[in-house]
């Protein structure tokens, strides 16, 4: 579960004071809003970044851990952005193999050796039907695969909730809407908790919470 309480963002000429939100697993935040309004930094923030263009405080608590002072490397939230960018000497099946965490253990309490992080990494993408894409590199890939591949590669390296920053946004509308569709019930089936940021209120999921940072906006 990923909680947000007592969270207020300054930005210039005003001041945004966020109700308190809860994420139960598997589900979805999408925020909208004017451009400037801080929806990409409020991701930031919660990630853990250095804040650098408005002041952002309250409490983020991540499955009954606060984390106020845990660094961005020791949060386990991932980022995914509309520019998936894929390691370009590596192909799919390398790239996923990459995010999949050190921590890795087969039945037996040892670690993955480098064939089992390929074949762990071949079942997610034949999971999906994409076990075809696991030779190809990142220039031979459409850009709705290139999308699908970056989440495929954020759920592998395990995180505990996802923030996505218009991940789908260069795509076309009905590739945007096909793929974000897959995203969000593959977030839902695996049970982690999800903030997007979107400016496309015609694609917001019906399941989904939804909040508008201009109506908590008050100049100052």
């Amino acid at each position: 579960m990923l909680s947000i309480n007592n969270c207020q963002i300054q930005i210039e000429g005003g001041l945004i004071t966020l109700p308190n939100i809860t994420l139960e697993k598997g589900e979805l935040l999408v925020i909208t809003g004017p451009s400037g309004m801080g929806k990409s930094t409020f991701l930031h923030w919660i990630l853990g970044d250095s804040i650098r263009h408005a002041n952002i405080s309250g409490e983020i608590m991540l499955n009954g851990v606060p984390l106020s002072g845990v660094n961005i490397e020791q949060r386990r939230i991932g980022l995914l952005m509309q520019d998936v960018h894929l390691f370009p000497h590596l192909n799919v099946l390398d790239n996923i193999c990459f995010a999949l965490p050190h921590r890795l253990k087969d039945e037996q309490g040892s670690k993955l050796s480098r064939r089992q992080r390929k074949d762990t990494a071949m079942q997610m993408l034949s999971k999906i039907n994409m076990g075809y894409v696991a030779e190809h590199y990142s220039h031979q890939l459409s850009g709705g695969e290139r999308s699908r591949v970056g989440l495929v590669r954020a759920l592998a390296n395990q995180h505990q909730a996802l923030l996505m920053d218009e991940p789908f946004a260069a795509l076309d509308p009905d590739t945007s809407a096909k793929v974000s569709q897959w995203a969000f019930s593959q977030l839902h089936e695996r049970g982690v908790p999800s903030i997007m940021v979107s400016h496309d209120l015609n694609n917001i999921p019906s399941q989904a919470q939804h909040l508008d940072l201009a109506n908590y906006f008050q100049q100052v």
